[in-house]
């Protein structure tokens, strides 16, 4: 595979990725909206669109890492260990950011739960698109 290939291969991976986190994130933000759980919810559509913009980023980085992490290799703890690490780097960034006296172990627990599961979904779509051969692993 060319490098120009492999670039190719890396920002489809990345856009599929950033498209189904984004999704998932859209989805989540509308449930805790329409639920009592104690979420930071943003307040205004400026507030909903930074949300999802850094869902997109999120989820393009996972993809186009996860594509290099996994390779042609069928070992499970390589795509568990990836989905692990950007779940927790991001809600321990958020638990960071929202650390104050107020601090809610609830919230951050479903924060973290919410992370978990962006890149969960995103690893089982970019598996999936890897089985279907419409992504290619890297040489």
């Amino acid at each position: 595979m060319s490098v120009a290939e492999a670039r190719l291969e890396s920002i489809k991976s990345g856009a599929i990725s950033a498209g189904i986190v984004s999704l998932v994130a859209v989805a989540a933000m509308i449930g805790a909206t329409l639920s009592d759980l104690p979420l930071p919810l943003p307040d205004s559509l400026l507030g909903w669109l930074v949300n999802v913009a850094v869902a997109m980023a999120s989820g393009f980085f996972f993809g186009v890492t996860y594509r290099y992490i996994v390779r042609q290799d069928d070992n499970l703890h390589l795509g568990g260990g990836a989905v692990g690490a950007f779940a927790l780097v991001r809600s321990l960034a958020q638990l960071e950011a929202a650390w104050d006296d107020t601090f809610a172990l609830l919230s951050w627990l479903l924060i973290t739960g919410e992370s978990f599961l962006w890149f969960v979904t995103a690893r089982y779509t970019l598996d999936w698109c890897l089985r279907k051969r419409w992504l290619k692993p890297p040489d």
